[in-house]
């Protein structure tokens, strides 16, 4: 099973999409967890995830997942898994933004921001899940 898991080419296309959405995931999962580019850090974004009615166990897996698992991602280490989690982040927060529309706010007019960067990201992981790492990647090595 694990095997399975790990299972990729040598695609270089997977790997571009890979390299793509962690090093976008990475720096949101730097903010939640290590206060890094404006963000709050660990415990201010555990407290307002848990405010809002997160249980304290999926705002602790979206931390680790956003940061740990686009680390783990940029390495093409498990890749499937990451990117199936960070699927279901994707679609909790594009439920959350759906009613701000589907465009990002980038003339600051809309009372908040769109849908279209999540649905990205998620056909982004969508592929990955289908693919596989690609090329220069652990799960290849470790396949092999």
């Amino acid at each position: 099973m694990f095997k399975r898991i790990l299972r990729t080419d040598d695609n270089l296309v997977s790997f571009i999409i890979r390299i793509t959405v962690a090093l976008v995931m990475l720096p949101h999962g730097a903010q939640k967890l290590l206060g890094m580019f404006g963000g709050y850090g660990f415990k201010a974004t555990m407290s307002y995830f848990t405010s809002q009615g997160t249980p304290a166990i999926l705002a602790f897996l979206v931390i680790f997942t956003e940061s740990i698992g686009s680390l783990l991602l940029l390495f093409g280490f498990t890749t499937r898994i990451w990117a199936a989690m960070l699927t279901v982040i994707m679609l909790v927060a594009m439920n959350i933004h759906s009613a701000n529309g589907f465009f990002m706010n980038w003339g600051g007019t809309q009372p908040g921001e769109g849908f279209e960067y999540h649905l990205l990201v998620i056909g982004i992981n969508i592929a990955l899940i289908i693919k596989g790492a690609g090329r220069w990647s652990a799960d290849r090595q470790l396949s092999k």
